[in-house]
């Protein structure tokens, strides 16, 4: 792993942090917010990081030295040099180097969120994840409303100036635009909603209700990918519990909890449902209703890249970022829905590889994570098994859908690695300050989670 120094200063004031903090703050406020068209794809969310990111940095280089980990230095290398090396055969090279520059940019601020997050206090960071578990609450529960009221969702809709048919519509809470895919984007921002819920140390009762309410919105989206994606990360829950606590009883105790909730609340779901025969029918109609039409159209989209890998013969170096639907036969302006076909459609085998770092690295983090929690169970949270649970679901919407831009997903890889390196460096300083042969019980208790974490308590 390859590490470098950075300069910081020994204590951090408190006014640094309060500005990271609030600049953090504003971050997840306007991460669901999609109402302004911005050029290039840029979203609201963006303004704001740009406008908070150069401060932050400042506040941040005027403090003492710490070793950080620069291992995603190389897929990020990986992906771009793949991208520069497409863009000279691109038919657009235009559209190319725009995807750079958007790329450059968010590898840049998830470099810079990293360290932020790695020094921010547990007060401030608990309160960051607090704004975050209610921004997702919220958008879940417009969500829900849209989803009982045609006219709520047209009213959201035309804020942003976009008008879409009512007939078949799918709510997508602030993702407001007239393309279906918004409801998409909405449930997988609702499924990392999972991650500040749980980490943001809200007693177990509160915890169960608001997971319930974001089950809920994402239900409502009509997101099959993402309901799939669920279902698989709480596999990974189930699994990654009963290891931290080795015990297999363990897995079978909340195997049959969970088999209830689900229970409960779909006979919940389906008696507020079946009092209105419209609710009923429009549930159906989104879920059940479009899947040949959906996995069709999926099937005919993924045929047509390999077409095009082909008949370009750019096994190595691809057709260029976002220059599919330039080359593509049928030019329906649609993305392949696909985040490993992309990149090996338009970045070649070289921006495969890179993606696969992304996902590899990611993965060995999470798994990193709960096994220096399984030292000691009993003082390392069991919401820890969030980040491998969300990097699996991210796996499983990516099957369908291109996610590798999207914003929320770079600030949770940010907030892991923050979590690996905290609990890293605790486990290195004990190493060196306990002897080998006399380790006292509690070896990890001064993990991320228990001293400066942001979940402490």
């Amino acid at each position: 792993m390859k590490e470098v120094s950075l300069p910081i200063t020994a204590a951090q004031s408190s006014l640094s942090s309060r500005i990271i903090m609030i600049w953090l703050v504003g971050t997840v406020i306007f991460l669901p917010v999609k109402i302004i068209n911005l050029p290039f794809n840029f979203e609201l969310v963006d303004i704001w990081i740009l406008m908070g990111l150069p401060v932050a940095l400042l506040f941040y280089i005027i403090r003492p030295r710490q070793i950080i980990s620069l291992s995603y230095l190389i897929p990020i290398w990986l992906v771009l040099f793949s991208s520069f090396l497409s863009s000279f055969t691109a038919p657009s090279a235009t559209n190319s180097l725009t995807v750079i520059f958007k790329e450059t940019y968010l590898f840049v601020w998830f470099l810079s969120l990293t360290i932020l997050l790695i020094k921010l206090n547990a007060r401030d960071l608990r309160i960051v994840m607090y704004v975050w578990s209610i921004v997702v609450i919220l958008n879940g529960l417009l969500i829900v409303a849209q989803f009982l009221s045609p006219e709520l969702w047209s009213l959201t809709n035309s804020l942003g100036g976009n008008l879409a048919r009512v007939e078949g519509y799918r709510p997508a809470g602030l993702f407001i635009c007239d393309q279906a895919g918004c409801a998409n984007k909405a449930a997988y921002f609702q499924l990392l909603g999972f991650v500040p819920i749980l980490l943001a140390g809200f007693s177990k009762r509160t915890t169960i209700i608001l997971g319930i309410t974001l089950l809920v919105s994402i239900l409502t989206t009509g997101s099959m990918s993402a309901i799939l994606a669920f279902c698989s990360s709480l596999i990974v829950v189930l699994f990654s519990i009963s290891y931290i606590n080795k015990s297999g009883l363990l897995l079978i105790k909340y195997l049959i909890r969970i088999v209830i909730a689900i229970l409960l609340l779909g006979g919940l779901f389906y008696i507020v449902t079946s009092q209105n025969q419209g609710y009923q029918d429009h549930f159906e109609k989104i879920i059940v209703g479009r899947f040949e039409r959906s996995s069709g159209g999926r099937f005919n989209l993924w045929q047509r890249g390999i077409d095009v890998l082909l008949e370009n013969n750019a096994y190595f170096w691809g057709v260029g970022p976002d220059n599919f639907r330039v080359v593509d036969a049928a030019q329906t302006d649609n993305q392949l829905h696909n985040d490993t076909l992309a990149f090996l459609v338009e970045r070649g085998l070289i921006g495969v590889a890179g993606l696969a770092l992304f996902a590899g690295i990611a993965i060995r983090r999470a798994i990193t994570i709960l096994q220096l929690a399984r030292k000691d169970p009993k003082h390392a949270r069991l919401e820890l098994v969030v980040f491998l649970a969300v990097i699996v679901a991210t796996i499983v919407v990516s099957l369908t859908h291109q996610l590798f831009r999207t914003r929320e997903l770079w600030l949770v890889i940010a907030l892991q690695e923050a979590v690996y390196f905290k609990m890293m460096t605790s486990k290195n300083e004990l190493e060196r300050t306990t002897p080998v042969l006399n380790t006292p019980p509690g070896y990890y208790r001064e993990s991320l989670v228990n001293s400066e974490a942001m979940v402490d308590g």
